[in-house]
């Protein structure tokens, strides 16, 4: 791929870009134009802001379509599944060719998708994300991203924190298990904000893949000019 393409993916919390190779990161509340670089094409990705950009030439906003080379949607309106579910199912079928595959981004949302090894999509599963679920109760509330290893907290805070804890990493491993029973040769790929440390909790091998979603945007936008 040409050398002046930027690739950004615009997610709820934040920015992501990659420009010859190098990928950076900020949250949305610090992002500024002039952080990025000057390119001829600019393929994005957004579920968030895309007013972000607005002041932005040579912009391409990738939309979800049917068929992308071996990938097929499952979706009966393709463009209602979101651009990075699309784009990151994309970036894991071109990593892991010909394996079934279970995509499980966990960023603001935590989602799941089912790629059958001939890229024919399953379908999917969105549910809060783990901040989002440890803002569920306004008396609970807590930014904290950390996931504690004991079972039961001491204290109110580390009841609540080990709690929703253990709901997002017990989801993670009760889909993960009901898949394998169904594809054993089945391929866990982990992507999001919250991937490196869901990684590190669930009870099977799984591929990490933190920039999955510029994975798949450079593979997009590689076909999209060819």
């Amino acid at each position: 791929m040409a050398e002046n393409i930027l690739l950004i993916d615009i997610g709820n919390t934040a920015i992501k870009w990659c420009f010859n190779d190098q990928h950076q990161s900020i949250l949305v509340d610090d992002f500024s134009l002039d952080l990025l670089p000057e390119a001829e094409k600019i393929f994005v990705s957004c579920v968030g802001d895309a007013s972000l950009l607005d002041d932005l030439e040579g912009v391409i906003f990738v939309k979800s379509s049917k068929v992308f080379r071996s990938f097929k949607s499952s979706y009966e309106d393709p463009s209602s599944l979101g651009a990075d579910r699309f784009l990151a199912m994309i970036g894991a079928i071109n990593l892991y060719p010909d394996r079934t595959l279970l995509i499980v981004d966990a960023g603001s949302a935590l989602t799941f998708d089912l790629v059958l090894n001939n890229g024919t999509h399953q379908g999917g599963l969105i549910m809060p994300g783990l901040a989002k679920l440890r803002r569920s109760f306004d008396q609970f509330c807590t930014e904290s991203q950390q996931l504690h290893n004991q079972k039961l907290g001491l204290s109110t805070s580390q009841a609540w924190a080990c709690g929703t804890g253990e709901m997002f990493i017990s989801v993670i491993n009760a889909q993960i298990e009901h898949h394998l029973e169904q594809f054993g040769d089945l391929l866990v790929v982990l992507t999001g904000g919250d991937g490196k440390i869901a990684s590190l909790r669930v009870h099977h091998p799984c591929e990490f893949q933190p920039n999955l979603v510029l994975d798949g945007l450079a593979h997009y936008a590689k076909h999209a000019q060819s």
